[in-house]
C-alpha cells in the first residue's frame, strides 16, 4: 500500500534527489520529461568605481575607463555562478562581461563632472558591442543635458538583454560632447543581473 508524503515523519523523509552534489544556494530547476538539474539564481549585482585623476570627454567618442580600484568598489554579491571566479565588469579592459545569451542586465553610470572648457550641452553616451576602440555596434544611446556649471554629478540607467554579440565582446561605453570638453573624476558602474537565459 502506498503511503502519502505528506503523512511520513519529517526525520524520516529523504532529500532531493541529487541534494549530495548540489553546491550551496542552488536550487532545483525540474526540465521536463522527468529531469532536472541543480542551478544558481541569477540574481547579484557588482559595484566598480574609478580611482584614477580623471578622464576628459571631446567631440571625438572616448572610451569610459572605470578600473574598479575605487574604495566603494563591491564584488561580494555578484551571482553565485561567478561569486569569486569572475565579474561583471571587466576592470583591465572596462568591458561589461555577460555570463550567457539570454541575460538581462540593469546598468547605472554616475559621472561625477569636475571641469568642463567651451560651452558643451550635451554629452553623448553610447553603449557599444562591437570591441573595437571606436563605436561600431551601438545597442544603446541616452543625450544628457549638460549646462549646469561643475562640480555635478551626471547618473543614468537603463535595462539591456545579452545575446551571441554581447556575450563574444562585451560591452563598453563611449562619451563624446556636442562642443568643448568635460572632465570627470571617480566614474563608476552599477550592473545587476536580473534574468538568466539560462532559466
Amino acid at each position: 500500500m502506498a503511503i502519502e508524503h505528506n503523512v511520513i515523519p519529517d526525520a524520516e523523509r529523504h532529500e532531493p534527489k541529487g541534494l549530495s552534489t548540489a553546491l550551496n544556494g542552488q536550487m532545483y530547476m525540474a526540465r521536463g520529461s522527468d529531469t532536472g538539474e541543480w542551478l544558481y539564481l541569477p540574481q547579484g549585482w557588482g559595484y566598480y568605481a574609478d580611482n584614477t585623476a580623471g578622464q576628459i570627454f571631446t567631440t571625438s567618442p572616448t572610451k569610459l575607463v572605470v578600473n574598479g580600484l575605487g574604495t566603494t568598489s563591491e564584488s561580494a554579491y555578484l551571482p553565485r555562478e561567478i561569486r569569486g571566479s569572475g565579474e561583471l565588469w571587466d576592470v583591465s579592459t572596462s568591458r561589461i562581461t555577460p555570463i550567457q545569451v539570454g541575460d538581462t542586465y540593469n546598468l547605472r553610470l554616475q559621472f561625477p563632472i569636475t571641469a568642463k572648457t567651451g560651452t558643451p550641452t550635451t554629452l553623448e553616451i553610447d553603449l557599444d558591442i562591437g570591441a573595437t576602440t571606436s563605436p561600431t555596434i551601438i545597442v544603446a544611446a541616452r543625450s544628457i543635458a549638460v549646462t549646469k556649471t561643475p562640480p555635478y554629478t551626471i547618473s543614468i540607467g537603463f535595462p539591456i538583454f545579452c545575446l551571441a554579440t554581447f556575450l563574444a565582446n562585451g560591452g563598453q561605453f563611449f562619451l563624446s560632447t556636442d562642443t568643448g570638453t568635460l572632465t570627470t573624476v571617480g566614474a563608476s558602474i552599477f550592473i545587476d543581473r536580473n534574468t538568466s537565459g539560462e532559466i
